[in-house]
């Protein structure tokens, strides 16, 4: 039992474990699985293999639903253009990061072989 001028929280060294098992920090996480890797150092590791590059699908040659700029399109032609909309600028932002990718490269290479 502790005394009226301690608490429980003094007695409790800081690799103890969280206080809630349920809701871990990302310290808490991070320590935990250091400390899962390191109990085995000769059981390999796993690292996941690299992202893969994006690619942007091909246009389509015909399209089916051509929208014009009629004052009556139902209230289902509002989606149809949404996701069309949303096409149009994941390809324009991954057309921008492929630009930046290629303009940036060898100045990365530059800084590196000078490092």
């Amino acid at each position: 039992m502790s005394t009226p001028g301690t608490s429980n929280l003094d007695s409790r060294s800081p690799s103890a474990g969280p206080a809630n098992r349920h809701a871990p920090t990302a310290v808490e996480r991070q320590r935990v699985q250091l400390d899962r890797l390191l109990k085995d150092p000769a059981k390999p590791a796993f690292v996941p293999s690299a992202p893969k590059e994006k690619s942007i699908r091909p246009a389509r040659e015909m399209m089916k639903n051509v929208q014009g700029s009629s004052a009556g399109a139902g209230s289902g032609e509002f989606h149809v253009y949404k996701a069309s909309r949303r096409r149009e600028y994941e390809r324009l932002k991954l057309l921008d990061e492929t630009a930046q990718k290629v303009c940036y490269r060898p100045v990365f290479i530059i800084m590196f072989q000078l490092a």
